[in-house]
């Protein structure tokens, strides 16, 4: 029976990520999500239902429209089979408990908040409200209280705003973070409580380096900002040294200081507003989670 379960869910995956397209770009487009009915972005017609079949329909209309042939845009397949992908992986992971339900609008939610923040730098602050929402029932039900769930949600707040604020301590006088990214922190507060968000959160900082860091390090190195580089090292070093040797408190608070140290350095070497570039971090936070969920 699990193995039947696991094909449907993974089904019902492939079927919402193709709604969570429509989701996605229309949330962004202002539109309603159910009417009108679904269309080609670039020519409006009135798409036939058998245009619409998750993956399937991409492939026979060889990603062009049928209509226009125009291209159609890889995000469609994509959305749907990681949604797909994860939704079979979560139920692989929790089986058939209240955690899987808990898990999925969760990792439902940060594949929409993902791709608008991709797409548009746009991130519905609502979707983050309601995960919010569930995470607090999600402790109430696993734990009995909520205390832990609350003091998740203050930390994801304070955390990341005083992160975004430090901007403010430097001539360009900008947030440093959206501020939709406090909200999403908010929410994965509420489901994994104080400690699971600190690693989260640190996770979410490794992913967002091992996209970003390695080009801004190097134009610090040929700057002769070796500082930041050294920081750079010994955040790692202390990242490690958490994952693989002792997971307590000395070595979580030797990784907070050091990516504080980090980040404090990092904003001092950023140059002025038109030579800065702003890269999502919704993306890194859903990489953080997802990491901590499954490993």
């Amino acid at each position: 029976m699990d193995n039947y379960f696991l094909i449907l869910v993974s089904i019902i995956g492939l079927c919402l990520g193709s709604f969570f397209n429509v989701v996605i770009l229309r949330s962004l487009s202002g539109e309603s999500i159910v009417f009108p009915a679904s269309k080609c972005p670039k020519c409006g017609h009135k798409l036939y239902p058998w245009h619409n079949i998750p993956v399937i329909s991409y492939i026979f209309l060889r990603g062009k429209c049928h209509f226009c042939k125009e291209s159609i845009s890889i995000q469609y397949p994509l959305v749907e089979l990681t949604t797909m992908l994860l939704f079979g992986l979560t139920y692989l992971k929790f089986g058939p408990r209240i955690e899987t339900l808990f898990a999925l609008f969760l990792i439902s939610g940060l594949i929409i908040m993902t791709g608008t923040d991709i797409k548009e730098r746009l991130v519905d602050c609502n979707i983050a409200i309601a995960l919010a929402v569930l995470g607090v029932i999600f402790s109430y039900i696993r734990t009995g209280n909520i205390t832990d769930s609350l003091l998740g949600i203050a930390a994801g707040i304070i955390i990341m705003e005083v992160i975004a604020r430090l901007g403010y301590l430097f001539p360009q006088k900008l947030r440093v973070m959206g501020e939709a990214d406090t909200f999403v922190a908010a929410a994965l507060g509420a489901y994994f409580g104080l400690k699971g968000l600190c690693i989260v959160l640190i996770y979410s900082l490794i992913a967002s380096m091992i996209l970003a860091l390695p080009v801004f390090l190097y134009s610090q190195y040929k700057n002769n900002n070796k500082i930041t580089c050294i920081m750079f090292i010994l955040f790692t070093l202390a990242v490690l040294t958490f994952k693989t040797v002792s997971q307590n408190y000395f070595t979580l608070g030797a990784v907070i200081l050091t990516g504080i140290l980090l980040t404090i350095f990092i904003l001092k070497n950023i140059k002025k507003d038109s030579d800065c570039t702003y890269l999502p971090f919704v993306p890194a936070l859903a990489a953080g989670t997802l990491y901590f969920i499954f490993f």
